[in-house]
């Protein structure tokens, strides 16, 4: 067990390194650039490391080709927003927002999938909706009406939107990849979910390329040695965090190891005021506060509720 906490830790910090990476980088580089240069060093150190392991080709089987599609799409949705958000906003900011995906899920389970939602759960969406509107109330602050809406938004406000539409789509996300986890092996599901996002990533590119009217914002940059550094360090450490977390569930169970996923926003404050010198303001800070709250509470009604009886 201590072993696999040190895994998910370990994880956390590498997905951190990750985001600073791919916020050194985006000033410049577009972002579908940013996503296949991720991904296709993150592919390559996945690869090695099943083979290493002996998973290749064995742990790639797939009866569901679909159900990877799918989770692929949504999360290669969400990789783009989050990419976009992370050059928009401060890196705790954007950080607080993703791990607002608790709440998505909820309510995804709740209305759409007729999942059965206990009391402590909709206690802990109410909580993390209202850190939402804190942070939100920060980034869109000066807004009166609909109508200055557009004129008055800016960049964190737009970066913002960008934020919570990722954090949706790593929801969706989220709820394919338990479906597929039933029958498909964890590799096959990171495998897969890397193959498209190079696949996307490449074909943006391309697109850019070829017909430059389609999408003139992602025409091909050549990084210079510090993007370089910054492409290839994000990939590398976006693909050892996706080694380190499959591996760290072989020692622990995934409820004890979810609470742990919040260090990553610690990580992420210190990294945004040592790296880019930037501190959160009071209205971020508290609704980061209480969005990892709110998801804490989650973890700990799930475990209760799914706790079993005990022997009389």
């Amino acid at each position: 067990m201590t072993l696999g906490i040190l895994l998910k830790i370990l994880s956390t910090l590498a997905f951190t390194a990750m985001a600073i990476g791919v916020r050194i980088a985006a000033p410049r580089i577009p972002v579908s650039e940013i996503v296949f240069f991720r991904s296709i060093v993150a592919l390559g150190l996945l690869f090695a490391w099943l083979w290493w392991t002996g998973g290749f080709p064995g742990h790639l089987t797939t009866r569901r080709p679909l159900g990877h599609l799918g989770r692929g799409l949504s999360g290669t949705a969400g990789m783009f927003a989050n990419f976009i958000s992370l050059a928009l906003l401060p890196l705790a900011d954007a950080t607080a927002y993703f791990y607002a995906s608790p709440i998505f899920v909820t309510l995804i389970a709740a209305f759409a999938l007729r999942e059965n939602v206990h009391a402590s759960r909709w206690l802990a969406v109410m909580i993390g909706f209202g850190g939402v509107l804190a942070m939100l109330s920060d980034h869109i602050g000066g807004v009166q009406s609909l109508a200055d809406f557009s004129r008055t938004i800016g960049q964190e406000g737009t970066g913002a939107a960008v934020a919570l539409a990722g954090a949706a789509f790593a929801a969706i996300s989220i709820i394919q990849t338990r479906r597929l986890a039933a029958s498909e092996h964890t590799a096959a599901i990171v495998f897969y979910f890397a193959c498209l996002t190079t696949a996307v990533g490449v074909g943006a590119l391309f697109v850019a390329q070829f017909a430059p009217s389609l999408l003139p914002s992602q025409a091909y940059v050549a990084p210079n040695g510090a993007e370089w550094a910054a492409l290839i360090g994000a990939g590398a450490m976006g693909g050892c965090a996706q080694i380190l977390v499959t591996t760290s569930y072989r020692y622990a169970d995934a409820s004890l190891l979810a609470s742990y996923d919040y260090l990553a926003m610690i990580w992420a404050l210190a990294a945004s005021l040592l790296v880019f010198g930037q501190w959160p303001s009071l209205a971020v800070f508290a609704g980061a506060a209480a969005i990892a709250g709110s998801g804490l509470l989650a973890i700990l009604g799930e475990r209760a509720f799914t706790r079993p009886a005990r022997s009389i």
